[in-house]
């Protein structure tokens, strides 16, 4: 596997040099969307430099995730994020129940419990009976871009954003008159991805609308995937200074739990529907500018557990229902030149309920909870220093107030170098699950706590055509939430501390006007282990567009991924290779082909669930 990861970073290496001895100097180009300073939200709420903020936030662009050809935006995450990785069972889906997939690890710290908080425009996006994200429901035709924050970001969004935040920008129409695209995919499996995403802006209105169909026959027996999801948005500009803001999203999904190899799985069918909805008023007069953002999500579960070969057919269904509704309003001021100051206020209630049999088999009876905070986030530019310093304070309906303190400091080296220092809490609160649910459930437990180091170094050169980013961390955490047997019944306590370490690079560089690199790497220390979350994770793609074609390939080595933990560990290591050709006949069409795992390993993310080997698909894109 090093000889593979050393022989592609050596020919990544040699082309890059190459090209860029051989650029003319008249090039032009734009260079905006490689700049490592780009403006952010996701960690102040308000528009920022990323060079500015203490906190290593990475930004997928439309690009990358159209590039991806995948319904859901968590793959394109997972290659292009550092310290991010997801789990996988198949092709396509990643179902909900056991033997799911679509766990999120960030830092070494697992989203499945709910230490990673999606975002989609800043509102919080999970199943609130379990505490966890529900990855089938997050489109990527849907998204303009994905912030991901790496690192604890409770200071603005509160619990369950302990190891970092992903938020998920939804499209919007940019230029006048009306955008239709449309792109059709079929290959291996039976998989089918169909998508249309319409567009349109006139005056002080916008609005877009997008549908989104996939399914597959799956790479195993009983492994199907089947998913239908709409996003609409509608925008409406009151004034040069008020503008409102509505979308909703839907998505229903129908997968199969196939089991594993060892025990394969019959009738393991989960039906899933997850609704989201948000309103903004958003205001922007300069000096002062901030929001009211509005949002409901709700979710309907029906999931049917299987049974192994010789077993009996389930009598009933599990059923679960969940909602969670609230506000977030916040308002920034520029009180002198070089001043920031960012003040919020937060209400979130949530609840659910939950039964297999609906007389006798109750796990949660229409419980209902909620959270009330207020946050300040300041920022002051001093000469070369930026210092930053963030407030929340927390209460919950059970555990009551909860402190969360920010603060850090960027260094301007020179207008091309900075380097950034941040120390960060990160807290959760158990999630209903752990609380009252199965013959685990503890009333008693404490929400969990997190103190997060971080330094990093960014830099740019060759006129911002490079950019690259240079991050080292260190978390400690305590009274993590685990099952540990209490005279010799199972029961959720808070016996658990962890102490995670690593390093984490990124580039992008614009090599020439029609090639480009991207690639990270991470590297993770543990010093309790978890599956699911590699020590080392290394990507880089390629993006080349000679005339007409456009011809991307990329190389993915993942190194020390525990599958179990225990006296019998098992470890995955592997290498994937991907590929995509496209071809533009026409302005308004392109034909395309891609292919993933082309050297057909064999590889598992989760124990016993084998992913598939070379795959193929092709298809056509269309805008008009």
């Amino acid at each position: 596997m090093k000889r593979i990861l050393n022989l592609f970073v050596g020919c990544l290496l040699s082309t890059a040099i190459t090209q860029a001895e051989n650029q003319q100097p008249n090039d032009t180009v734009s260079l905006k969307k490689y700049e490592l300073g780009e403006v952010v939200i996701t960690g102040s709420r308000i528009p920022i430099a990323r060079d500015l903020l203490p906190v290593p936030v990475s930004v997928v662009s439309r690009n990358l995730i159209e590039q991806s050809g995948e319904t859901t935006i968590l793959p394109a995450l997972t290659q292009q994020v550092p310290g991010l990785f997801v789990t996988s069972r198949g092709i396509a889906g990643y179902g909900v129940s056991g033997g799911s997939a679509g766990g999120i690890n960030l830092r070494g710290m697992a989203g499945g419990a709910g230490r990673v908080l999606i975002l989609i425009d800043g509102h919080p996006q999970y199943a609130t009976i379990y505490g966890h994200p529900v990855a089938d429901a997050y489109i990527a035709s849907d998204a303009q871009r994905v912030e991901v924050s790496r690192g604890p970001s409770s200071v603005l969004y509160g619990s369950n954003a302990m190891a970092g935040a992903i938020n998920i920008i939804t499209r919007q129409a940019i230029e006048d008159g009306n955008s239709l695209s449309v792109r059709l995919m079929g290959g291996s499996y039976g998989t089918r991805r169909y998508s249309l995403t319409d567009s349109y802006r006139q005056g002080k209105w916008s609005g877009v609308v997008s549908g989104n169909y996939e399914r597959t026959d799956g790479h195993r027996p009983n492994s199907g995937f089947e998913l239908f999801s709409g996003f609409g948005k509608i925008g409406y500009d009151i004034s040069q200074e008020w503008k409102v803001t509505g979308n909703v999203n839907i998505a229903q999904v129908n997968s199969n739990n196939p089991g594993t190899v060892e025990s394969p799985m019959l009738d393991g069918t989960a039906d899933v529907l997850r609704g989201m909805s948000g309103l903004s008023l958003e205001n922007n007069y300069g000096i002062t500018r901030g929001a009211l953002n509005l949002y409901y999500n709700w979710g309907n579960h029906k999931i049917n557990d299987g049974y192994t070969e010789g077993g009996n057919p389930r009598p009933y269904l599990f059923h679960s229902t969940d909602y969670m509704g609230g506000l977030n309003l916040y308002q920034s001021v520029n009180l002198f030149t070089g001043n920031t100051i960012t003040g919020g206020f937060d209400v979130k209630l949530y609840g659910g309920n939950a039964y297999r049999d609906p007389v006798t088999e109750i796990y949660a009876d229409h419980i209902k909870l909620n959270e009330v905070a207020g946050y300040f986030f300041a920022q002051q530019e001093l000469g070369r220093f930026m210092l930053n310093a963030g407030l929340r304070l927390e209460n919950h309906s059970l555990y009551g107030t909860e402190w969360v303190p920010q603060g850090g400091i960027s260094f301007r080296a020179t207008e091309e170098t900075h380097l950034k220092f941040s120390i960060s809490k990160g807290f959760r609160t158990p999630n209903m699950r752990e609380l009252y649910m199965y013959a685990a459930a503890n009333e008693d437990l404490l929400p969990e706590r997190s103190l997060s180091y971080d330094f990093s170094i960014t830099q740019r050169l060759f006129d911002n055509r490079l950019s690259m980013e240079l991050a080292l961390f260190y978390i400690k955490g305590d009274n993590i939430v685990e099952t540990v047997q209490v005279n010799g019944n199972p029961q959720n306590q808070n016996v658990g501390e962890f102490a995670n370490k690593g390093v984490e690079f990124s580039l992008s560089y614009l090599i020439l006007n029609n090639l480009s690199l991207h690639s990270n790497y991470s590297y993770l220390h543990m010093d309790t282990t978890i599956t699911g979350a590699p020590g080392n994770k290394f990507y880089a793609g390629v993006t080349y567009r000679p005339g007409n074609f456009t011809v991307s390939a990329g190389a993915q080595v993942i190194d020390k991924l525990y599958l179990s933990t225990g006296e019998n560990a098992r470890t995955s290591n592997y290498t994937l290779v991907d590929a995509r050709v496209g071809y533009r006949p026409w302005k308004w069409g392109e034909v395309f082909v891609k292919g993933d795992n082309l050297l057909a390993r064999k590889y598992e993310t989760m124990l016993g669930f084998p992913m598939p080997r070379a795959t193929v698909m092709g298809g056509v894109s269309l805008n008009f």
